[in-house]
């Protein structure tokens, strides 16, 4: 008989469909999601106009109310042998509370350091363990150690570009445009899209080569975008140590690495022919042969060590029956 599993995620540019689906594909067991942060659609005009007057004189909000409801059905549905979690602090207490209850082990997974989003030390606490890609955190609070991981191979494409960049619009963006005006000054052929939301133009004054889109690529179709390049621009984050999912996803499509995250050295991975760390983004210089030299494969156990097959079998393996 299968145990089962119950993930729990806010839907975080399409993160949690490629865990999910990468739990359904290698886990072996049953495994039920709920995405935390799904908005409840009214059913008729009658609701709508029916939250308007719990919102107006009673402080109440219908959405909230059937979405908590709907997502306590889902748990009280059966019991869970694993919970996995993500972002606890987007979830209803009781829900989560209930979710603990409901479930013989449970993970809180961190796809973020505490640094930048230090209210889930709120909830470490009610987990049996803790899990972060961060070592920092690691290192800080006790939590194990996983890494993150690729979920796409190797791509056969015509390449047009020497490096490309994806993100969204933060506090980065200032080192990006660093970046791609040093890229024109070498020549070098590259591309950039800067998401965000219409509501949060980008108000620096953007290289031609950087586009801004104001639609969300998920995650489980973003590697398409770096398909047509020799290599990967990853610019970490000030507010966390840990590598990105950038190194992992370059490593799946056989790709060259530009990053900023000094924590590439300590990896099984690292090769300067593959990877260029860049210390200062002020001052920096792209050597010529780093284009010109050929991607140099990794040995074939580190390529799959980090492919989410292993990732999930390293997340679920303690409480595997």
């Amino acid at each position: 008989m299968k145990n089962t599993i119950l993930f729990i995620a806010p839907d975080y540019y399409g993160f949690n469909e490629v865990v999910f689906e990468g739990l359904l594909k290698y886990s072996g067991q049953k495994v039920f999601h709920l995405n935390s942060t799904l908005s409840y659609q009214y059913s008729n005009f009658k609701e709508r106009l029916q939250n308007f007057f719990m919102k107006t004189f009673q402080k109440r909000n219908l959405k909230i109310e059937k979405k908590g409801l709907h997502v306590k059905q889902i748990i009280e549905s059966t019991n869970f042998d694993l919970l996995i979690v993500n972002r606890p602090d987007v979830l209803a207490n009781e829900n989560l509370n209930l979710a603990i209850k409901k479930s013989r082990h449970s993970i809180l997974l961190l796809w973020d350091s505490l640094e930048k989003i230090p209210q889930i030390q709120d909830y470490i606490g009610k987990f049996d363990v803790c899990y972060s890609f961060d070592s920092l955190d690691c290192e800080r609070y006790g939590f194990k150690f996983i890494p993150n991981f690729y979920f796409v191979k190797s791509y056969k494409n015509l390449i047009k570009f020497d490096v490309c960049y994806l993100a969204t619009y933060d506090q980065r963006i200032s080192g990006a445009i660093d970046f791609f005006r040093r890229f024109k000054e070498q020549n070098i052929v590259a591309k950039g899209r800067i998401f965000t939301y219409k509501s949060n133009p980008v108000k620096e004054t953007l290289p031609e080569t950087i586009k801004v889109i104001n639609k969300i690529i998920p995650f489980s179709q973003s590697y398409k975008y770096y398909l047509d390049s020799k290599a990967i621009l990853d610019i970490a984050h000030p507010n966390q140590r840990g590598l990105s999912f950038r190194p992992y996803e370059a490593i799946g499509l056989k790709k060259k690495l530009i990053t900023t995250n000094r924590e590439i050295l300590n990896s099984d991975f690292y090769d300067p022919q593959n990877i260029l760390l860049v210390e200062s983004i002020s001052d920096f210089t792209i050597p010529q042969d780093f284009f010109l030299s050929p991607y140099r494969d990794l040995p074939n156990e580190i390529q799959e060590k980090y492919y989410i097959k292993n990732w999930v079998k390293n997340l679920i393996s303690t409480y595997e029956s």
